[in-house]
């Protein structure tokens, strides 16, 4: 399944785990409207734990950087909601409806361990 994105990334030297943007990625805003990812962004994919085996680290990379840009601008649980519901719906145009829901969870449990300044 393809969602008809492309994103334009590479490795990040000397670290397995990251991935770069080599070009710029759009992305819903919270509130509306459709911002850009910069290129140069990194981010780490789906950082899964214990849903590793169903849910591999760079298989979502379009729903990872996007999850993660949004996570680092997120000043309010709303905000991350936000993020981890536009996670879920791009996860879903590449993946099947289990790893969609198993990926959303692995965010929301993630966010139980974020503080927001009020």
């Amino acid at each position: 399944m393809h969602s008809g994105t492309i994103i334009h990334m590479s490795n990040v030297p000397g670290d397995w785990k990251l991935r770069q943007l080599d070009q710029p990625l759009k992305a819903v805003k919270y509130g509306g409207g459709v911002e850009l990812i910069p290129a140069g962004f990194v981010w780490n994919g789906s950082s899964s734990g214990v849903l590793a085996p169903v849910f591999p680290r760079h298989r979502h990379p379009i729903a990872s950087c996007r999850h993660d840009y949004r996570c680092g601008q997120a000043k309010t649980r709303e905000e991350r909601l936000f993020a981890d519901k536009e996670f879920e719906k791009d996860v879903g145009k590449t993946s099947w409806w289990i790893t969609k829901k198993l990926g959303y969870w692995g965010v929301r449990i993630g966010a139980m361990f974020r503080r927001y300044e009020k």
